[in-house]
Formats: C-alpha cells, sequence, structure tokens
C-alpha cells in the first residue's frame, strides 16, 4: 500500500509558500538551522523524480565538504519522498573519490566544487536527451566572489526551465559580497529572496526539527545575545570596541575556591613581547575555572633584562609555587611557535627530579570547536568562548594580592580593529593568549557544559530588534 508523501512533513512551515515557485533565482539567506537545505534538496529531489530529463548540479566552494552536506541530504530528500538509493548502482558510496546520484526514474546529480572553475563549467549532461535545469550553489559565503556563479550560469542556463538555488547563512561582517550581491538581486523582477531564520517556524516545529539544538541556541541567547543574533539571526556581528563585553571585575575578580581537580599553565614567550604564563584551576566536574595565579615579565619595561634560559627557568619556578600551594601535578601548554629551543628546555627541565611534577602538554593554539563556522578565526573562537564562560559566571581570576593585575587589564582594554582583535602593541594580547594557552584543549568540553546548563533568565525577547 503506497503511502502518501505531504511535503509539509518534511519542509518547514516558512518554506511551504515559496516551495513550488519557479523563479530562475530562488535566494534563501538568513541564520543557522532555519532549514534552508532540506527545502533545496526536497525541491530537487522531487523535480528528479517528476523529470526524467532533469539533471542537478550541485556546488561547494570545496568538493570535499559535499561528502558531509549536500551528499547526505539529497539522499535523505530521495528517501522522504519514497525513492531508495542503492550505492553504486543508484548513487555513488559514502567513500568514492567522486560523488553521484542517479535516480531511477533517470537524470542525474553532478557535484562541482568553485575551485576547479573550468571543470565546472565544462560539465555536460549524461543522458542523450537529458538538461542540466538545476544548479544548487551552497553556502555561497565561501565562494571567493560572485563571478564564478555568473559564469556558471552563462553556461547552464539553456534548458527548458533552469532553476538558481543559492542559500547561505549571513556573513558575520557586512562587508562581504554576498551583502552587495543581494542588494543586486533586490532589483530583479525573476527572482525569490527569503530571509528565514529558524524561530519563524513554529514552535512545534523548532522543536521537532531541531531537537536538542533548540536549547542550546536558547542557552546561547541567554549568555550571549549578540553572539546569538549573529549566529541564528543572521545579523552582522557586533565586532567592534571591546573584545571581551561580557567581563565584568564586580563578578568575575574574587577569591579563589582553591578546589581543583586539575592545574594547567598557558605559557607565551616573547622576544620583543612579554613572556606570560597563566595558571588555572578547573573545578570538579569542569564546573569552573579559576585564574589561579600569573607571571609577566617584558624586557625594556619589567625590572631587568632576561634571556630564554632565564625564562624558561622562572616558568618552572612559578610552576613550583604552584605545586607547593596546591601539591598537584601541573600541563604545562607553550605556543607552539615557541615550542623549539625554549620548548626543548622546558622538557629537559621536567625531566629532572627538581620538576617531575610538570608535564609537557601538547597544544594547538589553531583548535576551533566541533561544527562551529569555518569561516570563523582560531582568535575569534578563542575570544567566543572566553565571552561565554564570563557570561555564565564559568570563568573568575583570583583578585588576592593584584597577582593578575596585567591580565585584568588586558581584558578591559583588547579592542576590534576591522573586525579582527587588535594587535598593534598598543594592547597586551600576551596575557590574553597565555590564558586561552591554558584551557584551549578543552574547549569542546567547556562550551558543552555551559551550553547544557538549565536556564536561569527569562529568553531575551527578540521581536523589536531592528534589522
Amino acid at each position: 500500500m503506497n503511502r502518501t508523501i505531504e511535503i509539509s512533513d518534511i519542509v518547514a512551515v516558512p518554506h511551504l509558500s515559496t516551495f513550488n515557485s519557479e523563479k530562475p533565482h530562488q535566494l534563501i539567506h538568513g541564520g543557522r538551522r532555519g532549514f534552508k537545505s532540506t527545502k533545496h534538496a526536497t525541491k530537487i529531489a522531487k523535480r528528479h523524480i517528476e523529470d526524467k530529463y532533469c539533471e542537478s548540479i550541485i556546488i561547494r566552494e570545496d568538493y570535499t565538504d559535499h561528502r558531509f552536506s549536500t551528499f547526505p541530504a539529497l539522499k535523505r530528500a530521495f528517501s522522504r519522498l519514497g525513492v531508495k538509493l542503492l550505492p553504486n548502482i543508484t548513487c555513488s558510496s559514502d567513500r568514492g573519490s567522486t560523488l553521484w546520484i542517479q535516480p531511477p526514474s533517470g537524470g542525474y546529480v553532478h557535484f562541482r566544487h568553485m575551485k576547479d572553475i573550468d571543470k565546472l563549467k565544462g560539465t555536460e549532461p549524461i543522458g542523450e536527451n537529458n538538461q542540466i535545469k538545476i544548479a544548487w550553489y551552497f553556502e555561497i559565503t565561501e565562494y571567493k566572489n560572485q563571478r564564478h556563479i555568473q559564469e556558471a550560469n552563462a553556461t547552464f542556463m539553456t534548458g527548458d526551465y533552469y532553476w538558481s538555488l543559492y542559500e547561505w547563512n549571513d556573513a558575520p561582517t557586512t562587508t562581504h559580497w554576498t551583502y552587495k550581491f543581494l542588494k543586486e538581486m533586490e532589483k530583479r523582477d525573476d527572482v525569490l529572496i527569503q530571509k528565514i531564520n529558524y524561530n519563524d517556524a513554529p514552535l512545534w516545529q523548532q522543536k521537532k526539527f531541531l531537537g536538542k539544538l533548540l536549547n542550546e541556541i536558547n542557552r546561547l541567547k541567554e549568555l550571549q545575545p549578540e553572539q546569538y543574533k549573529s549566529i541564528f539571526l543572521g545579523f552582522p556581528a557586533n565586532l567592534g570596541g571591546g573584545c571581551y563585553k561580557s567581563f565584568d571585575p564586580t563578578k568575575h575578580l574574587k577569591s579563589a575556591t582553591h578546589d581543583y581537580v586539575e592545574i594547567t599553565v598557558g605559557v607565551d614567550y616573547g622576544g620583543n613581547d612579554a613572556t606570560v604564563a597563566t595558571a588555572i584551576g578547573i573545578k570538579p566536574n569542569f564546573n569552573g575555572i579559576e585564574v589561579i595565579d600569573t607571571y609577566y615579565h617584558k624586557n625594556g619595561v619589567s625590572v631587568g633584562i632576561k634571556n630564554i634560559n632565564e625564562y624558561a627557568k622562572d616558568i618552572m619556578e612559578f610552576c613550583v609555587e604552584i605545586y607547593m600551594e596546591y601539591e598537584q601535578p601541573i600541563t604545562l601548554f607553550l605556543d607552539t611557535a615557541n615550542n623549539t629551543t625554549l620548548g626543548m628546555l622546558l622538557k629537559d627541565m621536567t625531566m629532572t627530579e627538581e620538576y617531575r611534577f610538570v608535564v609537557m602538554g601538547y597544544l594547538n593554539k589553531t583548535k576551533k570547536r566541533k561544527q562551529t563556522n569555518k569561516k570563523k578565526s582560531a582568535i575569534q573562537e578563542r575570544i567566543d568562548v572566553t565571552e561565554l564562560m564570563f557570561a555564565a559566571n564559568y570563568l573568575i581570576i583570583d583578585n588576592t594580592d593584584d597577582k593578575c593585575v596585567e591580565l585584568v587589564a588586558a581584558l578591559q582594554e583588547a579592542q576590534y580593529k576591522n573586525g579582527v582583535r587588535q594587535d598593534d602593541n598598543t594592547t597586551n594580547i600576551d596575557s590574553l593568549d597565555s590564558l586561552e594557552y591554558a584551557w584551549i584543549m578543552e574547549m569542546d568540553i567547556i562550551y558543552d557544559i555551559i551550553i547544557t546548563r538549565p536556564c536561569t533568565q527569562k529568553p531575551i525577547d527578540t521581536s523589536n530588534i531592528i534589522e
């Protein structure tokens, strides 16, 4: 018995009114998780089932990204519409070097990428009577510019009908080329444009489609409304003014609890810049982080001139002081850019009986959170997580005897310039880097713990936000 398939069971409510649009250019943008891909994948799969001569071409900036995004999205769309695709018969395997789909009804789905524009423009229909009738431009913010889109459209726009489906999450800066592209397309009468966010869907559908992610979204809305608006509502990020807007000395400077399950030290060594070590204690069950103490010295500014051997000795003696107070082993994370001479000196010292309690840890300072925006820099990722920790009162700085004075000043003085953290010797970036190196390898655990905590405030009303 054939079951009836309702598009309304698959596609989110905000997309239903335009699902059957035949306009040649169809644009959907907005925040993350706005159900854009589900609409486009379902629309493409449905047309393939209806038109056996239809071929489509799916385009990303990097070919390998298809494997975990558009390829499974289309297979899922065919399945939801009652068409089961069989690996190596009607579609390639998930591990195949070349991805493809050849539905039982006919037609063909090509997967291409913008980095090889000549191969993209040279794509020909597989079937003798087929035509390439659909191009899906996926996450166009990753493209260098709109020129390749225009070249591809000029190549393929020759069939009985032609759809260019564009989708993207709005870029955090309005200087990105997609904002100009959007304004140009708004002037045309053959274009469908929608801005769709997750909260345009009714609440029951948000719960159904997003599941536990909805709790994460609400938690981010509570703790970091600016990040929430940028990530999930598609507004430009507030990358201006101070970097650490959530840092509040009245909340985050207090006496430490001195109850830790792990102690780490982040080290940023500078030849001309400052050399900084920051010790943090991780509370039981990862229930918070406290900055215990810091070491700071800058030649020409601080008292005395030190060489690399003296810095190595100072760092290890700093670790001795921490160990004498807490009697716990210490993991030391050193900036990999300094992991040659200083790294060898420190490693040799950890092998001695005097410093047996210090272990050299592996630091990946370019680490970013899993499933984060690929375009976000590693530095911005660290700033965002630091901001989140302060907003959740997860990160505390011990204010006893003003031993973290340089770090506190750095948090208050750090500014954005042209959308990035300013690093022109006017701000003590070294203290900030040292702090981040101490916890960066636990970034995913920290983020998940904060986000999964129950909300303690009423959700922020975003209905009056002006775009």
